[in-house]
């Protein structure tokens, strides 16, 4: 008696996976845009609660990037480019005017003004909403590859 093996069903799993890597780095860039802007909205929304002024550099500084590859990997950052956005994130040392002299001449104080981390938080409650959502994207692309 004979023992041999019938590799075709192996075979065409080989071309489905191929299939299967070939849809995804599209799906992925598709699946990073989408988070850069849900992170780009959460982030804008805590920079608000966290300021008295509606208006202003502070939310329309916060950018999201394209796609980019960085050693075989895609990544995309969100930021804010304000100049002062460090001061709101991390805190500062309070500054006050000189009396009589207008707001042009200030004067430090020992007073620090608490950093308030609008990006540090979002940065965490996006950590765990993008695990849930990355595991939706794998689901996705192995249903479209005939796998679900």
């Amino acid at each position: 008696m004979e023992a041999g093996f019938d590799t075709r069903e192996l075979a065409q799993l080989a071309r489905d996976l191929a299939a299967v890597a070939d849809r995804y780095p599209d799906k992925a860039k598709d699946f990073l845009k989408k988070q850069g802007n849900k992170t780009r909205n959460k982030l804008r929304a805590k920079t608000r609660a966290v300021t008295t002024k509606r208006t202003g550099n502070l939310q329309k500084g916060i950018r999201r990037t394209g796609v980019q590859e960085r050693d075989g990997d895609y990544q995309i950052r969100v930021y804010n480019k304000a100049p002062h956005a460090h001061l709101i994130e991390h805190g500062h040392v309070q500054w006050v005017p000189v009396a009589g002299m207008g707001r042009k001449h200030q004067r430090k104080t020992e007073q620090f003004v608490p950093g308030r981390h609008p990006a540090a938080h979002t940065a965490n409650e996006m950590k765990t909403e993008m695990g849930k959502d990355a595991g939706g994207l794998v689901d996705e692309v192995l249903r479209e590859g005939g796998f679900g």
